[in-house]
């Protein structure tokens, strides 16, 4: 899959960015999934940026068409009201009513864990209130109502405990820069919690708690290629905190270990057992998982 830039767009609004040059790189392009060069709105466009932007996917969209074979290409929906999306789904459908697959991005503001928009709601499907993980459970029925048959891809979802509640609520596949990005902070992912500093270092923000007891007897069962280069954990510790090249790819390991582990999962109907066993009560998602899993209780 080949991303267009349409993250880029979004976090750096004064990039002037041509879809005539992703249109010349796609067409001699060989690859899988081809992503139509997007243009996410931020919760807090007010209604004619929102009504600009989606103006300008659909039409980049239209013109992707021309240069690329319709099963390859992905086009991508945002919204931050139901009917925001619920147009987008309906505007994309005209154009492509049967996608291969479908993505749905412009939710790293609600992904991320501080949550970048403050006190943000709105009301669910059933009319009750809502907060952001509930907009994003909400977001993939929609989706997936208008496009029952195409594959769905939910952009920029983070961690690896948001990347399985992402999953366990009806994505088909995510994508995350999270292990790189928390490797170069020096942190470390491990299944089931936060980011972990691999050791307390001197002058060092303690923005991240260090591994604890628990966390070391994760580590110690780490199968990661830099983790099983160490004999003990304390080596993988020293190795883990020195190195940001060691920390991205044990974090990649770890992510994509945990999607293995989810989809297994499934394939065994043991999903409510895995995701209870890597959600606390704590966690953004618990929640609107919680809830789902429960409706699909036979």
């Amino acid at each position: 899959m080949v991303d267009s830039g349409g993250f880029t767009l979004l976090s750096r609004r004064h990039l002037k960015f041509d879809v005539s040059v992703v249109e010349r790189i796609y067409r001699n392009l060989e690859a899988d999934i081809l992503v139509s060069l997007d243009n996410p709105p931020l919760p807090d466009d007010d209604l004619r940026t929102k009504k600009r932007l989606l103006g300008e996917t659909l039409k980049n969209l239209k013109r992707l068409l021309d240069s690329a074979a319709a099963h390859r290409l992905m086009p991508v929906v945002h919204g931050h009201t139901l009917d925001e999306l619920r147009l987008a789904c309906q505007r994309v459908h005209e154009l492509i009513p049967e996608p291969k697959q479908i993505g749905l991005g412009g939710l790293v503001p609600l992904l991320c864990s501080g949550g970048l928009v403050a006190g943000f709601t709105y009301r669910r499907l059933d009319g009750s209130p809502g907060d952001r993980s509930d907009f994003v459970a909400d977001a993939i029925v929609i989706v997936k109502r208008h496009f029952p048959k195409s594959m769905l891809h939910v952009f920029g979802v983070g961690s690896t405990t948001t990347a399985i509640s992402v999953l366990a609520l009806g994505a088909d596949s995510v994508d995350s820069l999270a292990w790189r990005r928390i490797a170069s902070f020096g942190a470390i992912l491990l299944p089931g919690t936060s980011e972990r500093f691999p050791r307390q270092r001197q002058g060092r923000t303690r923005s991240r708690p260090v591994l604890n007891d628990s966390d070391l007897i994760l580590l110690e069962a780490c199968l990661c290629p830099v983790c099983r280069a160490q004999s003990n954990v304390l080596s993988r510790q020293k190795n883990l905190d020195s190195c940001y090249k060691r920390r991205a790819v044990h974090n990649a390991w770890t992510l994509l270990r945990e999607v293995d582990r989810l989809r297994a999962a499934l394939l065994d109907k043991r999903v409510e057992e895995f995701v209870r066993s890597r959600l606390n009560s704590h966690h953004r998602f618990f929640r609107p998982v919680s809830r789902m899993l429960a409706e699909t209780q036979p």
